[in-house]
């Protein structure tokens, strides 16, 4: 897997810039100095973590790496620039490049957030009832910490979302939504590194009208994304008695 896959960058002009980085647990990364004239021309510069040196650079010389840091982080030739390999959640924090003589001024600096992937939500369907033009049931998107539970109600063939709440952030910093598309009932489980969702047909719920009546026919017509509605043909037509 490439090393910039599922990484967001985000950054902020001025003097001060501070870049801020969001990327997956076990994934690798590379921080730039953009500053690299300053750096050749420096006696003494540093690659720092949440303030503490562990790269040191004294040009012509080459970098020297913490020992405590061998193996996991590879200076880049000519460049100056850090490849910080396998990262962990402790690997979260400030990345800074600093030169140190003949005068101090930070280079470069990168607030890295790493993140576990989300896992996969659940969608369960319950509290199913039915008529001859109308389909009710409740909906429960859920993850490992955190959960959300809507009624969704299907009348003269519009579906919407009654109760209950459709977006939370989880225990994790993960954003968890439940909406309809379409057809569909589409819970959505993301964060700044990754995205899983789990998806329902509402059609399949159609089918659960009495033995008295059949689906006729379920398909989308049209949907209205700003209210979160869509209309459906789903509707339930008698069955003619046997002679």
């Amino acid at each position: 897997m490439s090393i910039f896959s599922f990484i967001c960058l985000f950054s902020f002009t001025g003097s001060t810039s501070v870049n801020h980085v969001f990327v997956q647990t076990g994934e690798d990364l590379i921080l730039n100095l953009t500053e690299v004239t300053t750096a050749q021309n420096s006696d003494l510069w540093l690659w720092q973590f949440n303030g503490k040196a562990w790269v040191k650079c004294s040009p012509p010389s080459p970098p020297i790496v913490k020992e405590t840091h061998t193996g996991r982080i590879e200076v880049l030739e000519k460049t100056y620039n850090v490849k910080l390999k396998n990262l962990h959640k402790s690997d979260s924090g400030i990345y800074t490049a600093r030169s140190v003589q003949p005068k101090d001024q930070k280079l470069t600096e990168y607030n890295v957030t790493v993140q576990d992937p989300v896992s996969q939500p659940d969608l369960y369907i319950d509290s199913v009832s039915s008529s001859s033009s109308s389909c009710n049931f409740t909906a429960t998107c859920r993850t490992e910490d955190s959960s959300i539970r809507s009624s969704i109600r299907c009348d003269n063939k519009i579906c919407h979302q009654d109760e209950g709440k459709r977006s939370v952030v989880t225990q994790s910093g993960a954003s968890l939504h439940m909406f309809l598309s379409y057809s569909s009932i589409i819970c959505n489980s993301s964060n700044q590194v990754s995205w899983s969702e789990k998806i329902v047909e509402i059609q399949h719920f159609c089918r659960h009208c009495s033995n008295k009546f059949k689906v006729q026919h379920c398909g989308p017509i049209t949907t209205n994304t700003s209210s979160e509605s869509v209309v459906l043909f789903c509707c339930c037509t008698a069955l003619k008695h046997h002679i």
